[in-house]
C-alpha cells in the first residue's frame, strides 16, 4: 500500500470533502426535483431504480445492494407499494419468497430520476473543458469502482 509520505494533506482532505459536498448537493437537488411531484425520500429513490435494473429481485437483494437492513428495506418496500410504484408477487416455485417488479408507474418515475441525474452531469461535464471530460469521468469511475 502507501507509505506514510504518500498520505494525502489535511488540507486536500478537507478540500476534498467540501467539493464533494458541493458535488452531492448537485445530485440531492435533482434527486428531490425528480422526486418531488412523487415524494421519494433518497432511500426509496435508489430501492426503485435497482427494482427496475433487477426485476423479480428480492428484499435481501435490494437491501445488500444499498447497505441497509432488511426491516430498513421492507418499511422502504411498503412505502414504494403504497405509491404503485413496484408490486410484490410470489414466484410460482416458491411460495415464501417475495420478488419485486416495478409498475408502469414506478418506471416513469424512475426514468425521471435518471433523467435528473443525467442533467446534474450535463451541468457539471459543462463546467469543465473537453479535455478534461474524460479525466473526470475516468478518476470518478476508479473512485466508484473501489472497495473500500
Amino acid at each position: 500500500m502507501f507509505g506514510r509520505m504518500d498520505e494525502p494533506t489535511q488540507q486536500q482532505i478537507e478540500e476534498l470533502t467540501s467539493a464533494f459536498e458541493r458535488f452531492a448537493r448537485r445530485f440531492k437537488v435533482a434527486e428531490a426535483a425528480a422526486a418531488a411531484d412523487n415524494a421519494l425520500n433518497a432511500l426509496d429513490a435508489q430501492t426503485l431504480l435497482f427494482v427496475q435494473a433487477n426485476a423479480g429481485c428480492g428484499l435481501g437483494d435490494v437491501a445488500r445492494y444499498l447497505n441497509v437492513a432488511t426491516t430498513t428495506m421492507s418499511s422502504a418496500v411498503d412505502r414504494l407499494v403504497r405509491k404503485a410504484m413496484i408490486e410484490r408477487r410470489r414466484p410460482e416455485g416458491n411460495r415464501r419468497a417475495v420478488a419485486l417488479t416495478i409498475t408502469e408507474k414506478g418506471r416513469y418515475v424512475a426514468e425521471e430520476q435518471k433523467a435528473g441525474y443525467r442533467n446534474a452531469c450535463l451541468a457539471m461535464l459543462r463546467l469543465l473543458e473537453p479535455s478534461e471530460r474524460a479525466e473526470m469521468i475516468r478518476l470518478t469511475e476508479k473512485i466508484a469502482d473501489s472497495e473500500s
